[in-house]
């Protein structure tokens, strides 16, 4: 009974949340260290889910354009040829009117 005096009790105390205190002051940034790893997993998740959108987008978008482009090339080159042999019949109906 001479260990259970109040000098001894009070330094098992001491002793007790010393140790608590270095357990919890080790394991919490630990747990804050995983958390903040698994949000800056998630984001990249998603920056790479909206990097692929993106750029899925502008293909898609570069292809019509390339397709409008062709489009409009082909039209122009009509047009061009059409007026070329307007010109041409036009050119030959005035040659035989100045040579009449």
């Amino acid at each position: 009974m001479e260990y259970l005096n109040t000098t001894n009790i009070i330094f098992l105390i001491t002793i007790l949340t010393v140790g608590i205190n270095i357990y919890f002051s080790l394991r919490n940034p630990q747990e804050k260290s995983e958390t903040t790893d698994a949000v800056f997993d998630e984001r990249m998740k998603n920056y790479e889910k909206t990097t692929e959108k993106a750029l899925e987008l502008a293909l898609n978008h570069s292809h019509t354009v390339e397709m409008k482009l062709d489009k409009h090339i082909s039209e122009s080159q009509d047009v061009a040829i059409r007026g070329a042999e307007k010109m041409g019949s036009i050119e030959a109906k005035l040659d035989m009117l100045i040579k009449k």
